[in-house]
């Protein structure tokens, strides 16, 4: 039995592990843009507590999702600059838009399960969404461009 970090202890070092060649989600996005076939896009969903108000008037915490994706990936930083401004990734969400095509690859979403599995187990599935891309992309080429010579 593995022992698991209890849900406070969650952090984006889970990420680190799981993808330590990137220092934060916007070089992670630069490595799969660059490094598949298809130019793979990545989206990454992040939770964070959003405070309104103050002590004295109409106080309130909520906890807010929110997808970045693109450039906004910059303003993200480090996993650790996000650990310090109390942003978690939860997801990371991979797909391709086919040059020349009508439609794209479908978009999949890689869910955190940080309390469930190792930063290994994660990086394993999110490499097997990439291919995944990767083969829909090609099939989806061949399908409207065929063999061209």
């Amino acid at each position: 039995m593995r022992d698991y970090p209890d849900a406070e202890d969650q952090s984006n070092r889970y990420f680190a592990e799981a993808f330590p060649d990137a220092d934060g989600p916007a070089e992670l996005y630069r490595q799969v843009y660059k490094y598949t076939d298809c130019g793979a896009y990545l989206s990454i969903t992040i939770e964070y507590l959003e405070v309104s108000g103050t002590c004295f008037d109409d106080y309130h915490e909520q906890m807010v999702r929110k997808t970045i994706s693109g450039d906004d990936l910059d303003d993200l930083r480090t996993w650790q600059a996000m650990d310090e401004r109390g942003q978690l990734a939860v997801s990371f969400t991979v797909g391709s838009i086919v040059e020349g095509a009508d439609y794209d690859t479908d978009e999949i979403e890689i869910e955190s399960k940080q309390l469930e599995e190792t930063p290994s187990e994660y990086r394993k599935r999110f490499d097997e969404a990439l291919e995944e891309v990767e083969q829909q992309a090609e099939a989806i080429w061949q399908d409207t461009h065929g063999e061209q010579e």
